[in-house]
């Protein structure tokens, strides 16, 4: 095997941890001086994109990036996503890249200021993380965590051990490396995750073991959403684990411990991760074993193991402990994955543009602080006044129609319009799905329909985001029949893309309440405002 492995002695304290800059990659050096950070790790999505990727990213993958980068100005982006015709064009015609900062990097015309440890996202080009890999490509203080890679920081008397899983983790997908080469996999400008990966990251973990380290994972997508990672982790024996992907506003810290009632609760997690595998692999079992060579058959064992490495029931710690001649390395494992579940700690990061985490080393203690932007919910109290002027409103023309003031006709002229357009909402609502789930992906109003059937769906609405002016990781689907919204409503918690989706109906201001009168539109707002948040 060949391995990249480097110690790292350095005398900094903080370590900031973030999430997609999305090419943006200058905003790792400011944050660096905000936190006063000696290095960064960070969790994918960097931005592996020049202008040679245009002609190999997809149009899907293209229009998720500018939608959500930070690197294009919002008037750019508006612009771009309104012509989509001439995205292409526009992006290779425009003096500046972009897609990206990473050429800037490359080039040298801009430098990172702290060393930057950073495995790939979903939305990366395979090509360029090639030339990077056959030593092509080199940007000084960045270093990429892969399969094949690991560094140790020695910092403060603790050694930090770095391992890194790049990509989307698609079940159907860990066969098929795409446009990449040997074990990592991409094409159309996204990657994800492969067996072969993982049986390498197992074996490399496996030569550089050492009990006297602390060892972290990172990531791309999160160990608490795909139960595969959370095996890789007990496997490789991690005391922390660092992970994005799922684009929250907040810093999320667990252990599962803290969101599973006993061991047996997540035991079953990960039997549903190893079911979903396992069916995968009895259908291409006999075709990838006539393809590998004798290594990757090796890698593919360490693959199943990840796969089979169960947390033990309740019943079985139980029977082990009462047995004389017990199966000695399972019983360490299955001591080690007992105190994993309450002392392994995973930390899922929020983009970079809303918070990020820092690790304080002193004299041995890992201590975290999180900072958060947080979410403006200033529009809830924004959104009462304006109910209420419009009830005002809509009194004063009533009075006025009362009392025969000469100014009535136009009063009544907009109390009539205000009254069609909620009738044309109430009747929308009763053929409309709430779809949810939808932040793990680069969905589109063609993907909506396309999961519906076209010749289902009258309208689809992805609302904006205040804070962001960004579209919300849901939407609302308008059917044309009854029928349709009943076969879609069936479709509740089915997966389509890699996201488990959330269908139900948007609010109850069409239904009946417990008197046989209408919900209240007050308790219909809470319970679509909580889905929503």
């Amino acid at each position: 095997m060949n391995s990249n492995i480097n110690l790292h002695i350095v005398e900094g304290k903080r370590i900031l941890c973030t999430a997609d800059v999305r090419g943006n990659i200058s905003e790792l050096n400011r944050l660096s001086r905000e936190f006063n950070a000696d290095y960064i790790i960070h969790t994918g999505d960097f931005g592996f994109y020049d202008r040679s990727s245009l002609d190999r990213i997809g149009e899907r993958p293209l229009k998720h990036w500018i939608q959500y980068t930070t690197l294009i100005p919002p008037q750019t982006r508006s612009r771009l996503l309104q012509q989509p015709e001439s995205i292409y064009e526009a992006l290779a015609q425009s003096p500046q890249t972009l897609l990206s900062q990473f050429p800037d990097f490359l080039a040298g015309h801009r430098q990172l200021e702290v060393p930057v440890y950073t495995v790939w996202g979903a939305c990366e080009d395979v090509a360029i993380l090639e030339k990077f890999r056959q030593g092509e490509y080199r940007i000084h203080n960045l270093f990429i965590l892969d399969e094949a890679s690991t560094h140790v920081l020695d910092i403060e008397g603790v050694s930090l051990r770095l391992f890194g899983l790049g990509g989307a983790v698609v079940q159907h997908k860990l066969f098929d490396n795409g446009e990449g080469t040997d074990t990592i996999a991409g094409g159309l400008g996204v990657m994800w995750t492969t067996a072969l990966q993982i049986g390498e990251l197992v074996e490399l973990a496996q030569s550089v073991y050492d009990p006297t380290e602390t060892r972290v994972l990172v990531t791309h997508a999160s160990p608490g959403r795909e139960g595969l990672l959370a095996q890789l982790a007990l496997t490789l024996q991690a005391d922390f684990t660092i992970s994005g992907g799922l684009h929250f506003r907040y810093n999320i810290a667990y252990n599962e411990f803290a969101c599973q009632p006993e061991l047996d609760h997540f035991r079953n997690r990960l039997l549903d991760s190893q079911q979903q595998f396992m069916q995968l692999w009895e259908v291409i079992k006999e075709q990838v074993e006539e393809l590998v060579d004798n290594h990757q058959y090796t890698l593919l064992c360490h693959t199943l193991n990840v796969v089979n490495r169960i947390p033990p029931s309740a019943q079985e710690l139980e029977q082990a402990k009462e047995q004389e001649n017990a199966n000695i390395k399972q019983q360490k494992d299955w001591e080690r994955d007992e105190l994993a579940f309450k002392n392994m700690w995973h930390f899922n990061l929020p983009d970079a543009a809303y918070g990020s985490l820092v690790f304080q080393i002193h004299q041995g203690v890992i201590a975290s602080e999180m900072k958060s932007y947080g979410l403006n919910f200033a529009y809830r109290r924004n959104n009462q006044q304006q109910r209420q002027s419009s009830s005002s409103s809509s009194s004063s023309a009533a009075a006025m129609d009362r009392s025969g003031g000469s100014n009535v006709n136009q009063p009544l002229e907009n109390t009539t319009t205000n009254i069609r357009k909620r009738q044309s909402i109430r009747g929308n609502n009763q053929l409309t799905a709430y779809v949810g789930g939808l932040s793990n992906t680069t969905m589109t109003e063609d993907d909506i329909r396309d999961y519906f059937g076209h010749e289902n769906v009258n309208n689809v609405k992805f609302p904006i985001d205040p804070s962001t002016q960004l579209p919300k990781p849901h939407c609302y689907v308008e059917f044309v029949h009854q029928q349709a919204l009943e076969q879609a409503l069936a479709k509740n918690g089915s997966i389509y893309r890699d996201n488990k989706l959330i269908i139900n109906r948007p609010n109850n201001t069409n239904r009946s309440g417990p008197g046989g009168g209408r919900a209240s539109g007050r308790h219909s707002y809470y319970r679509d405002s909580r889905i929503n948040y």
